[in-house]
C-alpha cells in the first residue's frame, strides 16, 4: 500500500458505524492559540465616551470639623541605587476637594480608580513627552488635560480652579544635603487660601502662591512644631502640628483646602527617601 492508498471499508464501517465516539484521537488540524495571547492589547473596547463639559458638583459641603494633618505611608524609594533620575516617574494627588472620588486615565487608559482627598499615589514611569491627562467621577470626564512628562521624576496634582478643576505639576527633585539632615519645603495647593506661610524651626517661608512649591531647606533631623498662616492679615495661625523628620529624607508639606472657605486649611507630609 503506497501513501495514498485507501483500506476497504469494513462491514460494520460500511453500515456508518460512528467513528471515534468518544472523540479519543484529537484533531491535529485544530489551531489552538498560545495561553498568553494578548487580549485587545490596545484597549480598543475601553474606556468609555464621557462628556466633554465638565459639571461642576452639585452636593452642598458637609459641616466638618478641621481635619488633623494627614501623614501618609512613605512612598517608594525616590532616589536609589544611586540613581538620582528614574525616567518619566510621575505620582498624583487629590488635592481637589467638594468632589467624590476619581478615576484617571493617560491617554485614554485607566491607570488609577478611587482616588480619593487626600490621598496620593506611588510613581510609575510613563514615556517622556505629552500625554493626555482624563479626570473622571460620577460618570462624567470633570477635566482633560495635555501635560508634559519630562525625565525627572514629579507630582501630578488635582486641584481646584475657577472653572472647576485643574492640574498642575510639581517637579519632585533631589535635595543634597549631609546623611544627618533632612529636606523640607512647603507647597501650596489652597485654592481658596491665597499664598501662605509655614514656619518650621527658625525656618520662614513667606508668601508661598497657589500651585508654587518653595525650594527645599536643609535642616537637622528631629522633631519640629510647623505653623501654617493665611499671608493676608491678621496672619493667624490656622494650623499648627508636630512632625518628625529622619536623616536622608526628603519632606514635601501640602498645604490643602478641606472646604470652600479660606481658613479650611489642612496638610499633608510626604516624605520621600533619597537613597
Amino acid at each position: 500500500m503506497t501513501q495514498f492508498e485507501t483500506l476497504p471499508l469494513s462491514a460494520a464501517q460500511a453500515d456508518d458505524e460512528p467513528v471515534d465516539p468518544g472523540f479519543l484521537v484529537p484533531d491535529y488540524n485544530t489551531v489552538i492559540p498560545p495561553f498568553d495571547e494578548d487580549i485587545d492589547p490596545d484597549f480598543s473596547v475601553m474606556p468609555p465616551i464621557y462628556p466633554d463639559r465638565p459639571y461642576p458638583p452639585d452636593r452642598p459641603f458637609p459641616d466638618r470639623p478641621i481635619y488633623p494633618p494627614f501623614i501618609p505611608t512613605p512612598m517608594p524609594c525616590l532616589f536609589c541605587n544611586n540613581n538620582q533620575w528614574a525616567r518619566g516617574s510621575i505620582r498624583f494627588l487629590n488635592a481637589a476637594t467638594g468632589y467624590n472620588a476619581f478615576t484617571i486615565y493617560i491617554d485614554n487608559r485607566p491607570v488609577y480608580s478611587n482616588l480619593e482627598f487626600p490621598e496620593l499615589t506611588r510613581y510609575q514611569q510613563i514615556t517622556q513627552g505629552y500625554h493626555r491627562f482624563s479626570i473622571v467621577a460620577n460618570g462624567y470626564t470633570y477635566l482633560q488635560k495635555s501635560l508634559y512628562v519630562g525625565d525627572g521624576m514629579a507630582t501630578i496634582a488635582i486641584i481646584n480652579s475657577d472653572t472647576g478643576l485643574d492640574l498642575t505639576s510639581i517637579a519632585d527633585t533631589t535635595c543634597p544635603t549631609p546623611n544627618a539632615n533632612a529636606c523640607f519645603r512647603v507647597c501650596n495647593l489652597a485654592y481658596y487660601s491665597g499664598p501662605v506661610n509655614a514656619v518650621i524651626g527658625n525656618v520662614y517661608f513667606n508668601s508661598v502662591n497657589f500651585k508654587q512649591a518653595a525650594s527645599f531647606s536643609s535642616m537637622m533631623s528631629g522633631t519640629y512644631t510647623v505653623n501654617v498662616a493665611r499671608s493676608a492679615r491678621p496672619q493667624v495661625p490656622l494650623v499648627t502640628t508636630t512632625i518628625t523628620m529622619r536623616p536622608g529624607r526628603i519632606y514635601t508639606l501640602y498645604v490643602l483646602n478641606w472646604n470652600t472657605s479660606p481658613d479650611t486649611i489642612q496638610t499633608l507630609l510626604v516624605e520621600d527617601r533619597r537613597y
